[in-house]
């Protein structure tokens, strides 16, 4: 079972359904592994953790944000996610819209982030993620 920890701040996106993916500098999980979704419940390292949701990892993709002309471009499999799209992805990662997404990301990783779109299906929800 691979181990994936979250800020709190995700944590109920998660157990209700809305968040259904991350995004991550590497994905160190495959298709098909199990995911242990958790957090800590204190001080990282230092405390316990909680496991949030257990799942089953249904995809790994490609993912880069950051780049083109005004620095906002988002494409998942080397292609360019239209503006409805990168809203949907933005709030399905449980952020408000795109760019404080790309914010976030910049404080955390700078632009241009290269990394893995990890996508999950828990046991008790219906169907995975679908950005089409």
């Amino acid at each position: 079972m691979r181990v994936i920890l979250f800020q709190d701040r995700f944590v109920e996106l998660i157990r209700n359904g809305a968040k259904p993916h991350t995004i991550r500098k590497s994905a160190r999980c495959k298709p098909g592994d199990r995911l242990s979704l958790r957090r800590w419940t204190g001080k990282p390292y230092r405390s316990k953790q909680e496991i949030i949701l257990e799942a089953v990892c249904v995809s790994i993709r490609p993912i880069s944000m950051g780049h083109g002309i005004d620095a906002n471009g988002i494409s998942i499999d080397s292609e360019e996610c239209h503006a409805a799209r990168r809203q949907i992805l933005a709030k399905q990662d449980g952020f408000k819209n795109d760019r404080e997404m790309l914010m976030w990301f910049a404080g955390m990783h700078g632009l241009s982030f290269q990394g893995f779109l990890i996508e999950w299906h828990a046991d008790d929800m219906d169907k995975p993620p679908n950005f089409s």
